[in-house]
């Protein structure tokens, strides 16, 4: 098979969403083959188009610990953490390359180019597309750490048949009740709630970063149970996806800043307070909108989130 017949017959990176008329089980096992073959893509995909499958394949990686903080109080407990630990250090082996690229990215996107600021971001922007360039070729040309991903991947994914497997069970399915879910649903939504609360009093980069993890985490939980209440849960989907927007672009700016503490290259010869400052505005007014988007989804208890999925689950066989 040729490397473009291999890409057209994957499936959307999004394809997170159950499927009417599917148990549980069977729409966790169809889901996660689905991210299990964009996470591994990245070794099919020509040289040029790798480091954006790089990035897919991280946030696939995402997508499938979502999954697996849903069902973790249902499934072998065992399961859960040991695939989710790997998942976990396979992505930060692949941070980087992705780190570089967005760096470039925001940068170039949300700072303002008035005169004080435009030479020094212009040439940042040069220097850290050029890391990329350099650091996602070492990563990539390292057959051997590839290699490694990939096997990792491929482990997990063989597994990964347990995750809709109930705990203590050889091959039964996950019963197709809303309480296989509610538990870790609950507990996603309630650290999101409380990382928000938080957050109001304690913006830092830690607490603001974690804080953007775990409102991801839902966002993925709630693509997926799309199917019980379409229109709601679209609108929450979307609500989410602003939020968790809004803080990653605030961590790629924080990360930036600490790149310029870490890298002296990178900033020879720039003059950086204008740039500095500019960050310091997008920041504050980045925080700001997400802070008051968090305050809006979050104000309700984790146990009205609850009574409202439980609601729309229904009594059916399947989805």
């Amino acid at each position: 098979m040729t490397t473009h017949d291999a890409r057209d017959t994957l499936p959307a990176p999004t394809s997170v969403r159950f499927f009417a008329g599917e148990t549980l089980a069977e729409g966790l096992d169809r889901v996660i083959a689905n991210q299990f073959a964009v996470a591994l893509a990245v070794e099919t995909f020509p040289q040029e188009e790798q480091p954006a499958a790089v990035h897919e394949t991280r946030k696939a990686l995402k997508r499938l610990r979502a999954l697996l903080r849903l069902v973790r109080d249902t499934i072998s407990h065992d399961c859960y953490h040991t695939d989710n630990q790997v998942l976990k250090l396979i992505a930060a082996e692949l941070s980087t390359v992705r780190d570089t690229w967005v760096m470039a990215d925001v940068l170039d996107r949300l700072l303002p180019h008035d005169a004080s600021s435009k030479e020094a971001v212009d040439i940042l922007v040069e220097r850290l597309q050029d890391r990329y360039r350099a650091e996602s070729l070492a990563l990539l040309e390292n057959k051997a750490q590839m290699a490694s991903i990939v096997d990792q991947l491929d482990n997990v994914r063989e597994r990964s048949k347990r995750w809709s497997v109930l705990a203590g069970e050889v091959d039964k399915p996950l019963p197709h009740e809303f309480s296989s879910i509610a538990p870790g649903l609950q507990r996603v939504y309630k650290r999101g709630r409380r990382g928000m609360r938080i957050i109001v009093d304690s913006p830092t980069d830690t607490l603001l970063h974690v804080w953007r993890k775990r409102a991801k985490y839902l966002r993925h939980q709630i693509e997926a149970l799309n199917v019980l209440d379409p229109v709601t849960m679209l609108r929450y989907e979307l609500e989410l996806e602003q939020l968790t927007d809004l803080l990653g672009d605030d961590h790629d700016l924080a990360v930036l800043v600490s790149r310029f503490n870490t890298d002296p290259a990178l900033i020879e010869d720039i003059e950086l307070d204008p740039v500095l400052d500019a960050i310091g505005v997008k920041r504050h007014e980045l925080q700001a909108k997400a802070i008051d988007l968090g305050r809006d989804f979050f104000d309700d208890p984790s146990t009205d989130f609850l009574d409202y999925v439980a609601g729309v689950w229904g009594d059916g066989p399947t989805f």
